[in-house]
């Protein structure tokens, strides 16, 4: 963008001299000469303005985009800053919220996959058993599964608390 200054400065000096220089000329051939250099020098300052405008207009817009993005990313960290990562079962986490930071909202779980692309998305109960709870996101389609509870041992026919190892009538 100096450059194109300097270049349009030059143009500007070119056109003086070249009008003082007119000035003294009798012959009009001379006089024809010097106005079609003048218009010349004229033009290349025109080109040289109009695309300095055009690099100011391209970088007016970049900031612009710059600054909302900054302002979308601050935006995002603020919303973030209010979630905590949380182990929902070993080796099962999801973000939920910081206490004090409910702002209104109901307690919810959050999916891990999409915080991390700065996306919010809730997890849902997909489905509920006795001892287990399925949680799905409908955003990146992860499925989370963890424990509710233990179930009691199993029972079957031949099982005879009274006998086998451990059993009172072991001893």
């Amino acid at each position: 963008m100096i450059q194109e200054l300097m270049l349009a400065s030059q143009s500007v000096q070119a056109l003086g001299s070249l009008l003082k220089t007119a000035s003294t000329l009798a012959n009009y051939n001379e006089i024809v000469a010097a106005v079609a250099e003048v218009n010349s020098k004229l033009m290349q300052a025109n080109t040289v303005a109009l695309g300095s405008q055009e690099k100011q207009a391209e970088l007016a817009m970049k900031i612009l985009s710059l600054e909302a993005e900054i302002r979308a990313n601050q935006k995002w960290e603020e919303e973030a800053g209010r979630y905590k990562l949380h182990l929902l079962a070993p080796g099962v986490v999801a973000y939920t919220l910081k206490i004090g930071m409910e702002n209104g909202d109901p307690p919810h779980y959050l999916c891990a996959n999409c915080m991390s692309k700065h996306q919010r998305s809730f997890l849902q109960v997909a489905s509920e058993g006795e001892y287990s709870r399925s949680y799905i996101c409908h955003n990146c389609s992860a499925q989370l599964r963890i424990s509710t509870g233990t179930p009691p041992p199993p029972t079957s026919g031949d099982y005879d608390p009274f006998s086998g190892p451990g059993g009172w009538m072991s001893r």
